[in-house]
């Protein structure tokens, strides 16, 4: 289930959270403008259109409240380390672009699958008494757009 903004807001008005103007701009770029931003991602889109309105202090603070109203999930990317933020809150897998740096959201069907022998094969049976909390899979690669051949550039010297 994707959380909306209007059932962000919705909920945190039901916690006694008061709606300020910093934070109604922050929940309209993480829930409408951007797809799974890095706190850094999203300061910098919002002080680009309102310089000075948000910090990046404030930026933290919601997405913590967010993440602990689980009103957002927390991510991180294997190859940069970075925490990103998710509106869906469902369980859900993510594909991630090395070229573009694009993630997407990847729902895996039947079983999860895992990287054996360069090809995806079923994950194997867990040891009994093993409780599972959670499982991810970020599968990292090309996203269809930066997997298409270039155009040849053609450059005159003069």
């Amino acid at each position: 289930m994707k959380v909306t903004r209007n059932e962000a807001i919705q909920k945190l008005k039901e916690l006694g959270i008061r709606m300020t103007t910093q934070r109604e701009l922050l929940l309209h770029y993480l829930y409408e403008r951007l797809s799974h931003p890095s706190a850094e991602q999203l300061y910098e889109a919002i002080y680009a259109d309102y310089p000075k309105v948000v910090s990046i202090t404030t930026v933290y603070n919601n997405l913590r409240l967010l993440r602990e109203q689980r009103l957002v999930k927390e991510f991180y990317i294997h190859h940069t380390g970075t925490a990103r933020y998710d509106t869906n809150v469902q369980p859900h897998h993510h594909l991630y672009c090395t070229s573009c740096h694009s993630v997407t959201d990847y729902a895996a069907a039947g079983s999860l699958p895992t990287l054996a022998s360069g090809r995806l094969e079923p994950v194997q049976e867990l040891p009994p008494g093993f409780i599972t909390e959670q499982v991810y899979l970020e599968i990292s690669g090309m996203c269809e757009a930066c997997s298409q051949p270039q155009p040849l550039r053609r450059e005159i010297a003069i």
